[in-house]
């Protein structure tokens, strides 16, 4: 996927030429592709987005059942004028800011921000399926809501993205969805961001913590210190470098002793 930030992006496609700006995005799969160009007034610029087969295919599985890539087979033009394409925009530039930037690169984030731009195409853009009906949800019981919270709590250090936790849990990507907010009035995602907040707290406030605040945060998967520092302070009621100073003030009174 290609998202122009500024000039245009011309693709040659199944015979079929296709251009765009900063105004669209490019969906196109390699082996369709014969030739490929950039062109700008003195300069262009644009985000490439790479995504395994096995992993567009298993977040396709998730919402069509028995779904096939090429059955899927996207319009190659996607209109970011729309909120959802708007969205799709905000998406692929924080996964660019990863990319280009070692010190906001996190897997988990990367894993969990690909998902989440395979399944914002899927459900809003026009595709082969997009007539289909999804298949019947199955309503979750608490008790898999409880085991995916489990499984979540486990496993929060790892890249997890929700079709993983739905697998662990047994039930499909939109029951999981469902049963959150249901039984926890929030979503999965939402659910893992507190869950990994709280894992922030705890080293920061360790008098053993020896890590800077912002290797903390990217450890546990949080790469943009503006939102996770507000998110923070909504959550505990003061910044983490309080939390920090906190922590480093109670080691001092302990080697004191």
């Amino acid at each position: 996927m290609v998202l122009p930030s500024s000039g245009t992006v011309n693709a040659r496609i199944r015979n079929r030429t296709v251009a765009i700006d900063r105004e669209a995005a490019l969906a196109l799969s390699v082996p369709d592709v014969s030739s490929i160009s950039y062109s700008g007034r003195g300069k262009h610029g644009h985000i490439t987005l790479e995504f395994e087969p096995a992993a567009v295919q298993k977040t396709l599985s998730a919402i069509f059942e028995g779904a096939t890539l090429r059955s899927s087979e996207l319009i190659p033009r996607l209109d970011l004028a729309s909120p959802a394409g708007g969205m799709l925009r905000a998406l692929g530039e924080a996964i660019g800011a990863g990319m280009h930037d070692a010190r906001l690169r996190s897997e988990k984030s990367m894993a969990l921000l690909g998902e989440a731009v395979l399944r914002l195409v899927f459900l809003n853009f026009p595709h082969g399926l997009s007539n289909r009906a999804q298949p019947h949800l199955t309503d979750a019981t608490s008790r898999q809501i409880m085991k995916a919270v489990d499984f979540m709590r486990a496993n929060m250090h790892q890249p997890l993205t929700l079709s993983e936790v739905a697998d662990a849990t047994g039930i499909g990507v939109r029951s999981l969805q469902y049963g959150f907010r249901r039984f926890r009035n929030t979503t999965p995602l939402a659910y893992l961001r507190e869950i990994r907040l709280e894992a922030v707290q705890a080293e920061l406030a360790s008098p053993l913590n020896l890590l800077p605040i912002k290797d903390v945060a990217l450890k546990w998967g949080f790469t943009h210190m503006g939102h996770f520092a507000a998110r923070y302070r909504a959550a505990y009621g003061e910044t983490p470098s309080e939390t920090a100073r906190l922590g480093r003030a109670e080691a001092k009174a302990d080697r004191s002793k």
